[in-house]
């Protein structure tokens, strides 16, 4: 039986050829996006699983009010915990990623991804050695592991292990361990890690074992017992915040575990993080796309099938006068529907082949087909399946319905339901395109709103340099040559970027404070050029002079004053005590963004220092290339065991929403594909609509209908069928995408203009496809169609 009907199935395949490319086209292509999307899917979801005991490996996280959280911790907490707790299997202490310059027999790379790790970092987190012995690898002060990809940077890869690295021109490393590459699923990406044994005696934080300061990342690993069940879960997080409430009384922080493999897409919300992690709400939202684009693939399948379904009457009633059960007609259809799903997998799986070079660079990743990979071939199989029967479904319960008599004389009447069925498919189609075209507007949008918005500050032309080796020491020799030299004359010297400020401190009070309010002030230490290069506007008071920092002088933001519960004019004067320094407020700046624009404004604190870890150079224009020359010349003279290394200000806060960027980029592509999708069943269906009222063509022609009426006749009910799916498509757009606009503190509001255009283009696209049909019919010698009456 099944082989009849195989038979069936390529016949009909074959002798259909329009028919069948309509509809393999459309699965081929809506397969291949459903693939591509689970395959970045499969990559998001699976950080840091490849772990050992991942379900038991956490991080430690702290949140010191609503809106500041971070994911770093004290280094006396991280190491205390594991000695006040024996559900503690292990902790481990990681630095913040560093810059370091690396230097092997003269030859030297700034590598950007270093840290510093405890001796059992290769045991606490599984990744493959090389070469070394993950138990002693990091364990005395003087040894490093690299990656395999700087093993070959550096030595040739089979000679690298003993062989030694300088660091920032200081202390030689040996290598004592060589790493394969890492996993592209894993939230630490890194070059190379040193021992923290190397710092143990060097940095203040470790040799106090303080818990008050937060700058290193805390990793442990628990009994199961203690994580496994939510409840025990939740006790593990209060004896934690009770051991740190003892500890600091004074301090209103809590801390909370995260577990390691929600680390990638779960951080949205961290300030203090390691760079590179993902978002849970695009993952969830590129399935719900996965799943639309297979949808409306399907529902061209059905829309076609059902239409053509009078070509196949009489084959239905020979079969069912010669005995055939319905059931048997069912398994017929739902078997072609089945083949023909089946054959648009192949496709797509070649087609996933040929797209995958092109999505790994719209996506920033490195993805394999892994049709090893147990889950995704499941997958495949599972929407091969799915959608097979789905979009056979219909029409096989349809066709089979037909009676024989009326099936075999080709008198068939179609119900209304049958009609109303297919325009809700056909509306059911383009509202999920109006829908795809109103999100990647307003990602669009926002994204450009993001990148376009004043900040407070005039990012454009600025030039900033870290300030590496000698030269930190050698700063008012470098003011002075920057000073002497006409290209490099407008600069300042700041702690920290504008618009990438993390830190901050509770340890603010003033005169009439309530002593219950516990408030983070972010702060940034900068000398008196600052608002000027940065062209930041002084609301009240002055600016720093250049005996300012004597004093202990500062310079508020807006929110600061607004806190304070002052006006800018009366906070002039005011005493402010910040970290044990007591200093008088001498004026109140404009609030600029100095955070992402995901976070809300927040109270700054601006100190008047001489020094500073960059130099920040105002380049006039079209003189980018000299300045540059200038900066080379100056800081090779002064630093010359270090390479000049800089970044362009506006450049490097663009960088700061590449995800959103990205995701705008891909919610494109796929939303003109579903677009493209529905236009291929939207051609075949009109074809076919337009094929069945041929004479009814010719007729009118005949009485003397014009090609545009009869244009018009053809075309209105599908221009029904569109504003109704526009309807449909507006409120649901609205609510998903202000749900995403909220990540942002600042955003767009959602415009009239947005659905509007999304309607249009539609609209365009749509009656352009069913025109030229109706045109191609209206055009027909009438002769032609009326040549059998």
């Amino acid at each position: 039986m099944f082989k009849n009907y195989l038979k069936i199935a390529s016949r009909n395949l074959i002798k259909k050829k329009g028919y069948s490319f309509l509809n393999i086209g459309g699965l081929t292509i809506g397969m291949a996006c459903s693939i591509l999307i689970l395959l970045w899917v499969r990559n998001e979801s699976s950080y840091d699983a490849f772990h050992e005991n991942a379900d038991e490996k956490f991080r430690l996280t702290a949140q010191a009010n609503a809106d500041f959280k971070a994911a770093v911790s004290p280094v006396g907490m991280v190491l205390g915990l594991g000695e006040e707790m024996p559900e503690i299997k292990e902790s481990l202490l990681l630095s913040k990623p560093f810059d370091a310059l690396m230097e092997v027999q003269g030859t030297k790379f700034k590598e950007n991804a270093v840290f510093y790790a405890s001796d059992n970092f290769l045991q606490f987190f599984n990744y493959p050695l090389l070469e070394g012995d993950p138990n002693t690898a990091l364990v005395a002060p003087n040894g490093i592991v690299i990656t395999e990809s700087t093993a070959e940077k550096y030595f040739d890869k089979n000679n690298a292990m003993g062989q030694y690295i300088t660091i920032d021109n200081g202390d030689s490393f040996m290598v004592t361990g060589i790493l394969k590459s890492l996993p592209s699923n894993s939230h630490l990406q890194f070059k190379a890690v040193l021992p923290m044994a190397y710092i143990a005696n060097r940095d203040q934080d470790l040799i106090d074992k303080v818990w008050n300061s937060f700058d290193f990342y805390g990793y442990f690993q628990f009994e199961k017992e203690a994580v496994q069940s939510p409840e025990a879960f939740a006790r593990t997080i209060e004896k934690i915040n009770t051991i740190y409430a003892k500890r600091q009384p004074d301090f209103e922080i809590k801390f909370d575990l995260q577990a390691i493999k929600d680390i990638h897409l779960h951080s949205s919300n961290l300030q203090i993080d390691v760079p590179g992690h993902g978002n849970s709400l695009y993952v969830n939202l590129f399935l719900i796309v996965a799943f639309v684009i297979l949808i409306v693939a399907c529902i061209n399948y059905m829309n076609l099938a059902t239409a053509k379904s009078s070509k196949r009457a009489k084959e239905v009633g020979l079969r069912k006068v010669v005995g055939a059960g319905r059931h048997q007609l069912i398994l017929q259809f739902l078997g072609e529907s089945l083949i023909i799903s089946f054959l648009s997998l192949a496709l797509a799986t070649i087609l996933v082949y040929l797209l995958l070079p092109s999505f790994n660079d719209l996506t920033q990743k490195v993805l394999s087909p892994q049709f090893n990979d147990p889950f995704i071939v499941v997958s495949m199989l599972a929407m091969a399946i799915v959608t097979g029967i789905l979009s056979g479904s219909y029409p096989a319960l349809f066709l089979s319905g037909f009676k024989p008599v009326r099936a075999l004389k080709g008198k068939l009447i179609f119900s209304k339901y049958n009609q109303f069925f297919r325009n809700g498919l056909v509306i059911s189609q383009f509202a999920i395109s109006v829908l795809l075209l109103i999100g990647t507007m307003v990602i669009y949008d926002q994204v450009n709103y993001i990148r376009d918005k004043n900040l407070g500050f005039d990012k454009s032309n600025l030039i900033y340099i870290p300030m590496e080796g000698e030269m930190f020491d050698k700063q008012e020799a470098l003011k002075s040559a920057l000073t002497q030299n006409k290209l490099t004359s407008d600069f300042s010297i700041i702690s920290d970027i504008p618009a990438n400020l993390v830190t901050g401190d509770f340890n603010v009070s003033w005169e009439g404070k309530d002593p219950n309010l516990q408030v983070l002030f972010p702060s940034i230490r900068s000398d008196e050029r600052f608002l000027e290069v940065f062209q930041m506007q002084l609301l009240s008071g002055s600016n720093f002079s250049k005996t300012s920092f004597e004093n202990h002088d500062y310079l508020v933001n807006e929110t600061t004053v607004k806190t304070m519960g002052l006006t800018p004019e009366q906070a002039i004067g005011k005493n402010l005590r910040f970290r044990g320094n007591s200093g008088t407020i001498l004026g109140v700046v404009k609030d600029f963004n100095f955070k992402p624009l995901q976070h809300a404004m927040e109270p700054l604190i601006i100190q008047h220092h001489k020094g500073g870890r960059y130099a920040v150079v105002k380049i006039a224009p079209n003189t980018i290339k000299p300045t540059i020359a200038a900066l080379e010349e100056i800081y090779g003279r002064l630093n010359p065991a270090y390479p000049l290394t800089y970044n362009f200000m506006d450049a490097h806060l663009d960088a700061q929403y590449k995800g959103e960027q990205q995701m705008g980029a891909v919610f494109n592509v796929f939303a003109l594909l579903a677009i493209f999708i529905s236009c291929l069943g939207l051609y075949g269906l009109s074809a076919y609509m337009a094929e069945q009222r041929f004479k009814e063509i010719g007729i009118r022609k005949v009485l003397g209908a014009s090609s545009l009426k009869l244009l018009h006749m053809l075309s209105k009910d599908y221009l029904k069928l569109i504003l109704a799916a526009f309807v449909l498509a507006l409120p649901i757009a609205w609510y998903i995408m202000d749900l995403w606009l909220q990540e942002f503190a600042y955003h767009i509001e959602i415009q009239w203009w947005m659905f509007a255009s999304a309607g249009f283009i539609l609209l365009v696209v749509a009656l352009s496809t069913v025109s030229f049909q109706s045109m191609k019919a209206s055009m027909a010698n009438p002769i032609k169609s009326l040549r059998t009456e």
